[in-house]
């Protein structure tokens, strides 16, 4: 009898977090688990990322890199990516959410000389540079993010309209879209003052 309880307990504590529903601002850890800020300092885990989007099943979306990779060029040189759309306006731009088809077709269309910023994602791992609509869900969500970045010990989102994301979404050859945390829009290849780099994950 006490065997049975025994099984039956660790059951149940397996399918404790099972389909278990995932929120914003909620922290990815290394072991492919999420947990509230709450439950983040006694849980014993390591933090990969914080969660800014969650799909329809409530337990997967995207979360973003607890670091900047630093300031980049977008590219040095205007070249066309074969296969990679052009929105010419941002409010198509917006409607591109699929930034890592765009990360991965701007890598193999050039090094990382040729291409720092989609270079500067660890991309081996699952990381990527964002699309335009991504960073528009992103800072949606700056309170949420934030609180969890300081809870992990993270890089928070800097606060200053002088500061650019880089998105994966191409304007035109010459032009890649890039967002500041007010939504405003910008469009070029070459600047690197205060333009820079912040990748996200699926999960």
């Amino acid at each position: 009898m006490k065997k049975n309880v025994l099984f039956f307990v660790l059951m149940l504590s397996c399918l404790v977090g099972f389909g278990q529903t995932v929120n914003i601002g909620d922290i990815l850890c290394t072991d492919g688990s999420t947990v509230n800020r709450e439950a983040f300092l006694t849980s014993g885990k390591t933090a990969k990322g914080i969660v800014f989007f969650v799909d329809d099943t409530n337990q997967h979306g995207w979360a973003l890199h607890l670091a900047y990779q630093g300031a980049k060029l977008w590219s040095p040189e205007n070249h066309d990516i074969a296969g990679l759309q052009n929105f010419r306006q941002f409010r198509d731009a917006i409607n591109d959410f699929d930034g890592y088809e765009n990360t991965r077709k701007i890598r193999e269309a050039g090094n990382a000389s040729l291409y720092p910023a989609a270079w500067a994602v660890d991309f081996a791992n699952g990381w990527y540079l964002p699309a335009a609509g991504q960073i528009r869900y992103l800072y949606g969500y700056i309170p949420e993010i934030n609180q969890s970045l300081e809870t992990v010990g993270g890089e928070v989102i800097t606060l200053t309209n002088d500061w650019w994301l880089w998105a994966s979404t191409e304007c035109s050859s010459e032009d890649a879209w890039d967002i500041n945390y007010q939504g405003a829009e910008g469009h070029s290849k070459k600047p690197d003052h205060y333009f820079y780099v912040r990748s996200v994950i699926n999960f």
